[in-house]
Order: structure tokens, then sequence, then C-alpha cells
């Protein structure tokens, strides 16, 4: 029995060794948004949908996932990022607020 359980502790590690995970806290590409306005701000999601980081009039947050009727939202403080297919819209930072934007 002892043997079995040194063989599959062996058998876990060489696996886990070679299994690629990403961070919890990693995020995908950033999604570039452009507005009708002109305006301009980039988007990048958690690969695991908790949160945002955006950057836009050049300040960049940290927005949390929040409650939302339809499409995704994620806020912090006066900071919104509410999208839906490719629209969204942004305030809460300078130069705000981003309306009619559109991923690029």
């Amino acid at each position: 029995m002892r043997r079995v359980a040194i063989v599959l502790a062996v058998a876990s590690a060489t696996l886990a060794g070679c299994a690629t995970v990403a961070p919890m806290d990693s995020t995908d590409a950033p999604i570039r948004y452009s507005c009708k306005s002109g305006k301009r701000f980039t988007a990048a999601y958690a690969l695991h949908g908790k949160r945002v980081v955006v950057t836009a009039g050049g300040s960049t947050k940290t927005l949390k996932l929040a409650r939302s009727g339809s499409g995704a939202r994620y806020a912090a403080g006066q900071a919104e990022i509410w999208s839906k297919g490719a629209d969204a819209m942004l305030k809460g930072f300078p130069g705000g607020p981003y309306e009619d934007c559109r991923s690029q």
C-alpha cells in the first residue's frame, strides 16, 4: 500500500509540472473601443470574468464584476463599464463619459 502511495505522489508531481495554468489574475489581451465622439479606451477582461482593467483618459482602473440586467457590467466607485456584444459605454474616467463605443 505504501508503494502505491509513493507511485501516485510521484505521478502527481510529474503531471503538475507539465500542466500550463494561467494565473487567477491574468487577463486577456486588451480590447480596443472607439466611440462615435472620437474617444478611445481599452479594456482587458480577466480570464475568469471577475474583473476588467480599463485604461481611458490617461487613467487605469481595475473594476469588479457587478450586477447587470443585460450584458456585462463592471464597477468600482464612480467608474463603470457596461458592454453588450461589441457595444460599450464607460464612465468615471477622465475625458468621459465614453458613449456609443464599439470594439475594434
